[in-house]
């Protein structure tokens, strides 16, 4: 279904329409996008994929029509499996990001690591096709130092930036944002290798909630000037998990936060991809922050099932 101007102004909650203005949320920032975003939104977008042995390597999908992989069973194993097809992607990508955000001869050398960690990562997630019972101790370990050693090049890449060492195009923030994927990763991998595959709701709560602020402030500050409607919703998006995301809230309330926002990604990537939505968002970068959405909302699942 193709997206028209109307309907993405519904999803800033913003514009007077009738018969929809009675369904609200937990936050009460956004009452339109749920009932629009279901009439919008592809199932594809929102859906989970689970991680089976031998499952196909994302990078060999559009970004758009990437799996977000989450665990099939609930063992170490199934576990690892999900966590390195998804990570490892993500870890690819955002190398590929700071590739595309270090133009220049006099940005040679750290563009040329981030290239080099682009590479990594794509062939970790060719490997990650391989992981068995017998050897997924071993390939975690293997994620785990190469995450460590991305997320050491992430953090000196912030203090550069943020002394004026460097300059590239990449927020401080957004090196410390990904630097804190890179350790939230290797440290879920260590845990597996431990046999243990719980999650911590206050954990994941803080952690994801974070996530989530800190993408509606960088989407906000990526859209058009014009797009005014969509970078008020994207504020108050952010001031939304700065208040709430980090606590431990009741889960009713940051389920349907989280909701929230993966509607407002959903409907922002399908604007983005045919042209609807005037900004520098790149369609991967879209596909990228909406994927990480859906596995907030399949973790938080999992903590309140447990």
């Amino acid at each position: 279904m193709e997206t028209s101007r109307r309907e993405l102004l519904k999803v800033g909650g913003l514009a007077a329409v009738s018969g929809l203005a009675g369904c609200a949320t937990a936050t009460g920032i956004n009452p339109l996008i749920p009932p629009v975003a279901k009439v919008i939104q592809d199932p594809a977008q929102v859906r989970t994929t689970p991680a089976v042995m031998g499952a196909a390597p994302t990078n060999h999908f559009n970004a758009r029509e990437k799996p977000t992989y989450v665990p099939q069973n609930t063992d170490p194993l199934s576990f690892s499996i999900a966590d390195n097809l998804f990570w490892n992607d993500i870890m690819m990508e955002h190398a590929m990001f700071f590739v595309q955000l270090m133009p220049g001869p006099e940005l040679a050398g750290p563009r040329g690591q981030a290239e080099e960690f682009q590479r990594l990562f794509t062939r970790q997630l060719e490997l990650s096709r391989d992981i068995r019972p017998d050897n997924f101790m071993a390939f975690n370990r293997a994620s785990i130092d190469l995450a460590k050693r991305f997320s050491d090049y992430k953090k000196t890449m912030r203090e550069q930036q943020a002394s004026g060492k460097v300059r590239t195009l990449v927020w401080p923030l957004l090196f410390t944002h990904t630097a804190r994927e890179a350790d939230r990763f290797s440290a879920r991998l260590d845990l597996y290798n431990r046999r243990q595959i719980e999650l911590d709701r206050r954990e994941v709560v803080q952690f994801w909630g974070t996530t989530m602020g800190e993408h509606s402030a960088f989407i906000a500050h990526l859209l058009d000037p014009d797009e005014k409607l969509l970078i008020e919703q994207a504020n108050r998006l952010e001031k939304t998990f700065r208040q709430t995301g980090p606590r431990d809230v009741p889960g009713d309330d940051i389920m349907k936060a989280a909701h929230e926002v993966l509607d407002f990604k959903t409907i922002g990537e399908k604007g983005i991809y045919e042209g609807k939505i005037k900004s520098i968002i790149s369609p991967p970068l879209a596909s990228h922050v909406r994927r990480e959405a859906v596995r907030f909302i399949d973790e938080l699942k999992r903590t309140q099932a447990g």
